[in-house]
């Protein structure tokens, strides 16, 4: 009686708090004074604790380290807001970079990040790796200051995060280090576009969405329990190899369009070499994007044989994969478009 309870509990703060979240995302794009980007990041943050704290997964230690870092690079942000308007130092400028960084869970500040990825489902994980991340980044993009300090640093982000990402069998702490490469990333374009760094953004976070569907319907949590996508749900197994082919930047997937458009951009602004070591840095996170799918081929191979008389369509594939994979289609127009 008391799991059931939590379920229909758990139920209804998605329904309270989730439409919160969205919201404040918009509203930090209206707000006006710093002081309103402070009060609506503090309330983003109390809403996503109201919403995993039944979280099936989630951990007291690690809820508490969440809000405690949080908490207090919310007021560092405040209080080199107030230092730099009285004082008029820009000097703050990466004092405030860097509690958003911690904020974003980038390294060297990361490791409260990897517990709380680890200790939630797949929806609430999509939230934290996107939504949680919107208005630390539109704040970061109003300080934002582009010189070579700033650069080297993400670069070495980038490469630490992707080979860190290597050699994992724990899907969640997987995602976990590819959503710190595709933050660089967007930082990396932020410094130059406003627009550029939007779309890419909308755009992860559209993948994120379907792999977090999918594996929280069927419960992946590490890479042998891939092999589970059979026959009977091979439209969902193909969505799934789009998806993280996309997030590879494997061509021709949109996902590839959106990092070719953003490397056409960085390349009117930075040096060559300094595109060289991004491109290596995504060549390097292919490698475990790819491992995440190259074991359940190998095993689904002999079954599939490329028959598609065996897929029953009016059985198989509901009308929510439907939607998923028009807009999958629709995402790739719109990008070529672009």
């Amino acid at each position: 009686m008391k799991k059931i309870y939590k379920i229909y509990l758990s139920y209804y703060c998605y329904i309270l708090f989730f439409p919160m979240l969205m919201l404040l995302n918009l509203f930090i794009m209206m707000s006006t004074s710093w002081f309103s980007m402070w009060m609506i990041m503090e309330i983003n943050m109390i809403s996503f604790i109201s919403l995993i704290i039944f979280d099936k997964f989630i951990k007291k230690e690690s809820l508490m380290g969440y809000f405690l870092i949080q908490t207090f690079n919310s007021y560092l942000f405040l209080f080199f807001l107030i230092l730099m308007n009285y004082l008029n130092i820009n000097n703050f400028k990466f004092l405030i970079f860097l509690s958003m960084m911690t904020k974003l869970g980038l390294p060297p500040f990361y490791q409260w990040y990897l517990k709380m990825m680890n200790n939630l489902n797949w929806m609430n994980i999509f939230i934290l790796s996107t939504m949680q991340k919107f208005i630390p980044l539109f704040i970061m993009n109003s300080f934002i200051i582009n010189n070579n300090l700033i650069l080297i640093i993400l670069l070495i982000l980038s490469n630490y995060s992707s080979i860190k990402g290597m050699n994992l069998t724990n899907l969640k702490i997987i995602m976990s280090y590819s959503s710190m490469i595709q933050i660089t990333w967007i930082i990396t374009i932020m410094m130059i576009s406003e627009m550029s760094w939007m779309i890419y953004f909308k755009i992860y976070t559209f993948i994120m969405l379907t792999i977090s569907m999918i594996f929280y319907q069927y419960e992946l949590n590490y890479l042998n329990l891939l092999n589970m996508m059979k026959l009977e749900k091979m439209m969902k197994f193909y969505l799934m190899c789009l998806s993280i082919f996309s997030l590879a930047s494997m061509p021709p997937m949109y996902g590839f369009l959106m990092k070719f458009s953003a490397l056409i951009i960085l390349t009117n602004y930075y040096s060559y070499i300094y595109i060289y070591m991004l491109i290596i840095s995504s060549l390097i996170s292919m490698y475990f994007y790819l491992r995440m799918l190259f074991s359940t081929i190998m095993m689904n191979s002999y079954s599939i044989k490329l028959n598609w008389w065996n897929l029953n369509f009016k059985n198989k594939m509901n009308y929510k994969i439907f939607i998923l994979i028009w807009l999958n289609f629709m995402m790739l127009m719109l990008m070529e478009m672009i």
